[in-house]
C-alpha cells in the first residue's frame, strides 16, 4: 500500500527508529494520520533502526514486525549494523566492547554506548545513503552531508523522545559544524504533547501490538524493579553483568575509590541487588511487567 510521500523529490525525512513506544507512535501517526504525516514528513522518508547487539529478543522481534510494516506501505526500512557502521572497538556491539576493553557501563560514567551504537552508526550509514541516492559528488569526512545541504537544505530528523520528557530534547547547537549546518532535529511527541500514554494508545487503538519500552539488556540507567526482572527471568544475563562488572573492578584496582561499579558506586550488582529486593523484592512477574512497559531508562541521553 502507498502512502502519499514525495519519493521521487530531492527532500529527505528520517525516522530514528528504537523499536520502543516513542518511536513506534511517530511511525504509526505518520502511516494513519494524513495531517501528521504533512507536518512532519518533507520529500522521502526513511526508517533506520541501530542494532547495539544487546537488545531484548522481544526488541528484534518488534523490529522485523515492524520492518514488514514499513514494506507494506513501501516505507523503506534500513537496520544498521555496528560491524559496519561502528568504529574501532565498537564494532562488536556493546559485550563485545565491554570484553575487549574489560570494563562495562556505569552510572557514573556519560552514555558513551548510545553515541558509538546508536547515534554515529545511524549518522554513517546516511551518508552513504545520500551518497547513493542523490549521487552527490563528495564522500566521507561528512562531505556527502554538506553537499547535499547546499543543494537541497537540511535533512529533517524525527526523534522519539515523549512529553514529559523533555530535558532529554536538546535544541541547543551540538557544537559539531556539520551537524548543526545539515541537519533539524524535530520531536514530534513534544511538540504534539504526546506522553508515554498517549503513545500506548495511539499504537493501541490503529490494531498494532504495543512494544515493550526498548533498552539494552545490560543498560546501567535501569532501575531496581528492571534488575530484579533480569535477575529472576533472564538470569544468564545477569550473570554475564555480574562477571563483566568483576572484570572491570579488577582491571581497574589501581584506582581505588574511584573503580565504581555498574550503578556508578562501589557496591557491586549483588549487594545493589539485595537492596533492590528488599524494596520491590515482593512484585511479581505481572506487576514488574506492568512496570517495564510505562518505564524506559534512558533518560541520561540527549539528542
Amino acid at each position: 500500500m502507498e502512502l502519499e510521500f514525495d519519493k521521487a523529490g530531492q527532500k529527505l525525512t528520517v525516522l530514528s527508529f528504537g523499536a520502543g513506544q516513542d518511536s513506534t507512535a511517530i511511525l504509526v501517526r505518520i502511516i494513519h494520520d494524513e495531517r501528521f504525516r504533512k507536518n512532519y514528513v518533507v520529500g522521502q522518508l526513511i526508517v533506520i533502526f541501530a542494532d547495539t547487539k544487546n537488545e531484548h529478543q522481544h526488541t528484534y522481534a518488534y523490529v522485523d514486525y515492524i520492518e514488514l510494516l514499513c514494506k507494506f506501505y513501501e516505507i523503506l526500512f534500513f537496520k544498521v549494523n555496528p560491524s559496519e557502521y561502528a568504529t574501532g572497538k565498537w564494532k562488536g556491539g556493546l559485550l563485545g566492547f565491554y570484553e575487549k576493553n574489560k570494563s562495562v557501563g556505569s552510572k557514573a560514567f556519560p552514555k558513551t554506548c548510545t553515541d558509538n551504537l546508536k547515534i554515529k552508526p545511524i549518522y554513517k550509514f546516511l551518508e552513504e545513503y545520500i551518497h547513493e541516492k542523490f549521487q552527490t559528488q563528495s564522500y566521507g569526512r561528512k562531505k556527502a552531508f554538506y553537499e547535499y545541504f547546499y543543494k537541497y537544505g537540511q535533512i529533517r530528523v524525527l526523534i522519539g523522545i515523549a512529553a514529559g520528557e523533555e530535558k532529554r530534547a536538546s535544541d541547543e547547537p551540538t557544537g559539531i559544524k556539520w551537524f548543526d549546518k545539515c541537519v533539524e532535529k524535530v520531536y514530534p511527541l513534544i511538540e504534539q504533547k504526546m506522553d508515554r500514554e498517549a503513545c500506548q494508545y495511539v499504537i493501541k487503538n490503529e490494531g498494532y501490538i504495543v512494544p515493550m519500552p526498548s533498552n539494552c539488556i545490560l543498560c546501567p540507567f535501569m532501575s531496581y524493579q528492571e534488575l530484579i526482572y533480569l535477575y529472576r527471568y533472564e538470569n544468564e544475563f545477569y550473570n554475564e553483568w555480574v562477571k563483566l562488572e568483576k572484570q572491570k573492578i579488577d582491571n581497574n584496582l589501581h584506582k581505588g575509590d574511584k573503580n565504581l561499579g555498574v550503578w556508578g558506586t562501589r557496591k557491586l550488582l549483588p549487594e545493589i541487588l539485595e537492596i533492590a529486593m528488599d524494596k520491590f523484592g515482593h512484585w511479581d512477574k505481572e506487576r514488574l511487567v506492568e512496570y517495564k512497559m510505562s518505564h524506559g531508562h534512558c533518560v541520561q541521553s540527549k539528542y
